[in-house]
């Protein structure tokens, strides 16, 4: 009596049942964990199935985006009911908020279940490297678009991705990135088949203040007339406007004076400034990021310095020279600006400024 050898097709048929096992298992707790309580007991029990009609809600692999219902991340799947599932409004709800809030718990499922310890980084602070200043259409999530996990970019968004010198949202996202994150990079991300852009294109009057907000756009354009207006094709005149728009954005991120202090402290010391600004483009088609200008070195930005530059880099070293950490803006001495401030006009008079401590 030799037992029979195990052959290996056995054991790999073996391994299948239960990696597939696994996964059930796996899925079937990650769904009941979203259902509101007690819908488990009730799609599980027999008088459930039996007022279900004794069959399980449909789960379709499907991962179009017009494809409606809640998402199960633990295998990627969608979930898509027909009109007579009634258990619809366990699953999908457009009436509430319900499955965003399903949606969060699956998500706290799959991330406890990958890294244990991921919601104990998230909760000790951030150090992100990035600043992103994207659009808000929908389609362009800046964290998945470039493989970037929770904590890694320090993002805004808004109509078109724009850089405006008086929106105070922006302006104290510049700060607070800047001055205390200290990000080493700024990406400035348009996107094809962006709305804003298109509409600028219309001339027409889209009502304040969305109106005032897609001038900025036709700004662009006006610098850049001569050659958008040698473009035939209004598909790829579009898509130019949109790459000029993203690389105008940029340049209006080196006017900002946080952003130029920055740099100059950081040339100062390390002989590298920072953070580099970087202009780029996603394709909503293709799904990749197209790079558009870093600027380092760029005629276009050596032309601004003497309009733009704020801070004098020479006069910058016997201030900053014995600093260990960045002074943040605040405490900054007037002598450091390139140009000092004489007074104000007011008609024929000049107004003189306050003297401040350091001019002493």
């Amino acid at each position: 009596g030799r037992t029979a050898p195990v052959r290996e097709d056995t054991r790999t048929a073996e391994k299948m049942h239960l990696t597939s096992v696994a996964k059930g298992a796996a899925l079937l707790a990650g769904l009941m964990a979203c259902l509101p309580e007690g819908a488990d007991a009730f799609a599980a029990s027999p008088a459930g199935l039996a007022k279900l009609g004794g069959r399980a809600p449909a789960i379709s692999l499907a991962s179009s985006a017009a494809q409606k219902g809640g998402r199960a991340p633990l295998s990627g799947l969608k979930m898509s009911l027909s009109k007579d599932d009634k258990l619809g409004p366990f699953l999908e709800s457009e009436k509430n908020l319900d499955h965003v809030f399903r949606n969060n718990k699956m998500w706290v499922v799959e991330q406890t279940r990958n890294d244990p310890d991921f919601f104990l980084r998230m909760s000790t602070g951030q150090s992100p490297k990035f600043l992103w200043i994207g659009c808000s259409d929908a389609r362009v999530p800046a964290n998945e678009i470039v493989g970037c996990g929770p904590g890694e970019l320090f993002v805004h968004r808004n109509i078109a991705n724009l850089v405006v010198n008086n929106d105070n949202s922006l302006q104290s996202v510049f700060q607070y990135a800047v001055e205390y994150l200290q990000v080493q990079h700024i990406i400035v991300c348009g996107h094809y088949e962006c709305g804003g852009v298109g509409a600028s294109l219309d001339r027409v009057d889209l009502a304040s203040p969305l109106e005032e907000w897609v001038c900025n756009i036709r700004d662009v354009y006006r610098l850049h007339k001569e050659e958008l207006d040698s473009i035939k094709s209004p598909e790829q005149r579009k898509r130019r406007l949109v790459e000029l728009n993203a690389k105008e954005q940029a340049v209006n991120v080196y006017k900002a004076a946080v952003v130029q202090r920055r740099r100059v402290y950081t040339h100062m010391k390390t002989g590298l400034a920072q953070p580099k600004v970087h202009a780029v483009v996603f394709d909503p088609k293709t799904g990749l990021v197209k790079r558009i200008n870093t600027f380092e070195g760029d005629d276009q930005i050596d032309e601004l310095h003497e309009v733009y530059d704020l801070y004098d880099a020479k006069t910058a070293q016997q201030f900053w020279e014995g600093e260990d950490e960045y002074p943040k803006r605040e405490n900054t001495p007037r002598k450091l600006f390139n140009r000092m401030p004489t007074g104000l006009s007011a008609g024929k008079k000049s107004v003189p400024l306050p003297a401040s401590d350091d001019d002493e």
